[in-house]
């Protein structure tokens, strides 16, 4: 089991997470952040190159919302991922 989370503080801007699971090493896959851009979670049966992938598109001016649609219209397999923006 993992329990994932990402918070954000509208006062100073500040975005963080925090992960804890049963699974060694889950970390180093599920949580990405990016200073100045916001930070994702990729869980489950996860791919790790998304994290990279959510956190450019978010770069690059896409929403949240826009950034998981635009992940179900081209990745295969995602309904076996849970995600967060």
């Amino acid at each position: 089991m993992t329990v994932s989370i990402i918070g954000h503080c509208p006062e100073t801007g500040m975005v963080g997470g925090a992960i804890t699971s049963s699974s060694i090493c889950v970390a180093s896959r599920c949580l990405f952040t990016r200073s100045g851009v916001g930070a994702v979670l990729t869980q489950n049966v996860t791919d790790p190159s998304l994290g990279k992938k959510m956190l450019d598109l978010l770069e690059s001016g896409m929403e949240p919302e826009a950034v998981l649609t635009s992940l179900k219209n081209s990745e295969s397999h995602l309904e076996w991922r849970q995600l967060a923006v």
